[in-house]
């Protein structure tokens, strides 16, 4: 058995989990260059980060998905190579995309950790990956995507289930529509750490511009770990902005825990540079107002302009089936020819 798994750091530390290249390259259509990876590596490794994602966008096996420029064990390669020994690394594996004998090649190829995906409605598809996982030795989180589908008490409730379920090292609250307010997080994270032995991570989209405040707010209510990534690079409206939260860390408890001066230097002549794709911020606010992921954000564009609705309208009429189920395309076409048919 490999014997890499690394304990979680505990609350109230205030470790950030950096996933640039990996959330980062939604906004270059996961074809980063070597030269921006091997610096990104590089610059944030030295600046202090211990914890730090590669990989495909959409995580392990993403390139069956959409395509990119590296494989999953090439991204294993090039972390093995690039990040210190003492550098946790792992890679993001969706549960209804992956197997769970997916991990095990990339264990082989020095993977230290893993990151089990599901939307919150189907939790239970992350259980044989996190017991395979701990069997390869690998430090194994579970991340509750869509969490604001359920409100606090059902989202712990389901926290609880899985921890008593395959006892995960870490468990993080994902606002994958960038949705939650500070005080709903606080709410979250006060009580989760309350009713749960598992240390908490905290993953936000900044839709609303609060992705820090939000990441903030767990961190002081319990959570051991956050995500961020240089710039906020992600799918897009982005993530938690590294280089800020590492100042405002730095502020808050009075000491440097990461090199922030050199993190904001590299964010501004690395990250910035990169050519992006477009976002749009209309599609932003109104995903996050109805609850709505981005990558249905096509198809309710094309459905919208199809049967002469606006965004907003097909939204609304989407909101209550997107917050019982994962939406397929078909989903949303069936939603705007009724709600079309019924005025």
């Amino acid at each position: 058995m490999n014997q890499r798994r690394t304990p979680i750091p505990q609350p109230h530390q205030h470790t950030i989990m950096d996933c640039t290249v990996r959330d980062g390259a939604y906004s270059v259509n996961f074809q980063f260059d070597m030269k921006t990876i091997e610096t990104l590596l590089a610059e944030i490794s030295a600046a202090g980060l211990e914890w730090i994602e590669v990989g495909h966008g959409l995580g392990i096996r993403g390139n069956t998905i959409a395509e990119s420029n590296i494989t999953d064990l090439e991204w294993c390669e090039i972390a093995s190579r690039h990040l210190p020994e003492n550098c946790n690394w792992g890679m993001f594996a969706v549960a209804d995309y992956t197997s769970p004998d997916d991990l095990e090649p990339l264990a082989d190829a020095g993977m230290k950790y893993t990151r089990i995906g599901s939307d919150m409605t189907s939790y239970e598809n992350v259980y044989d990956h996190v017991a395979r996982a701990k069997e390869l030795g690998l430090t194994v989180f579970v991340n509750l995507m869509k969490s604001h589908v359920h409100d606090t008490e059902k989202a712990v409730e389901i926290a609880a289930r899985i921890e008593d379920s395959c006892e995960p090292d870490g468990l993080y609250f994902v606002d994958s529509v960038g949705q939650f307010l500070p005080e709903r997080t606080a709410q979250l994270f006060g009580e989760a750490s309350r009713r749960l032995k598992t240390p908490l991570g905290f993953h936000g989209h900044n839709n609303l511009g609060l992705a820090n405040a939000n990441s903030l707010a767990a961190m002081n209510n319990g959570a051991s770990i956050v995500d961020c990534t240089l710039a906020g690079l992600g799918r897009d409206a982005g993530n938690a902005v590294l280089e800020h939260m590492a100042a405002v860390l730095e502020l808050q408890e009075g000491k440097r825990t990461y090199n922030t001066d050199a993190l904001a230097h590299t964010s501004e002549h690395c990250v910035s540079r990169l050519e992006t794709l477009k976002a749009d911020r209309e599609l932003q606010v109104l995903g996050a107002i109805y609850g709505l992921h981005s990558k249905n954000f096509p198809a309710i564009t094309a459905a919208a302009e199809k049967h002469s609705l606006s965004p907003m309208q097909l939204m609304e009429a989407v909101k209550p089936t997107a917050y019982q189920k994962d939406l397929s395309t078909a989903d949303i076409e069936a939603i705007a020819k009724s709600f079309r048919e019924t005025e």
